[in-house]
């Protein structure tokens, strides 16, 4: 009898270390994100947005090394007081609402640390575009631009698991577009929490 139980302990600790090892192959996280506009977009909308979400996919070249993309969303939203505003030689006064949804989709690279199975820390970079949608509406009176920019997006976070499979994560993105012939470049951050799948 002992021994039986000493046969199914050592199997239950080799599936054990063999998940930890193979856990990390790949990663999967979908996340909940709000958005802080800096820079040229807090000036277009001040107000921070509950309103996004990402979705990403990494995979492993090599023990800490992971790559893969991204694609997401965050919809900054702002309701101006009633004002006069004049643009050119035309004047108008009323309630200004303004929009600007933001949808970047990236290949981004991470570093993550493994040694610590409960706490893995992370940062990266990526690389691609994010398409701009912005608008504004007072009264009668609507303006609207679509636009895409080159976007670079370094990003931190910690990955906290919760068993070999899943974890949450809590993470820090950082988006820099640059200038259109449509919109001046913007920034914002996008802070996020999630939840992590991790693959064999």
């Amino acid at each position: 009898m002992k021994k039986l139980i000493a046969i199914i302990a050592l199997c239950i600790a080799t599936y054990s270390a063999k998940a930890q090892e193979l856990q990390m192959e790949s990663i999967t996280s979908f996340n909940y994100s709000i958005g802080i506009p800096v820079g040229n977009l807090s000036d277009f909308i001040s107000k921070v947005s509950p309103l996004g979400f990402s979705i990403d996919y990494k995979r492993a070249i090599t023990p800490n090394i992971y790559v893969g993309g991204e694609f997401g969303m965050n919809n900054f939203y702002e309701e101006r007081s009633y004002q006069t505003y004049t643009e050119g030689t035309a004047s108008i006064s009323g309630i200004q609402t303004r929009y600007n949804t933001s949808m970047p989709i990236t290949i981004t690279a991470d570093y993550i640390y493994t040694a610590n199975n409960q706490f893995k820390p992370y940062f990266g970079i990526g690389l691609g575009t994010v398409y701009n949608y912005r608008e504004i509406d007072l009264g009668l009176f609507n303006s609207t631009i679509n636009t895409w920019f080159f976007t670079i997006k370094p990003e931190a976070g910690v990955i906290f698991n919760l068993n070999s499979f899943t974890g949450i994560k809590l993470g820090a993105r950082y988006f820099q577009t640059f200038n259109t012939k449509d919109i001046d470049a913007y920034s914002y951050f996008a802070i996020d929490v999630g939840f992590v799948l991790m693959h064999f």
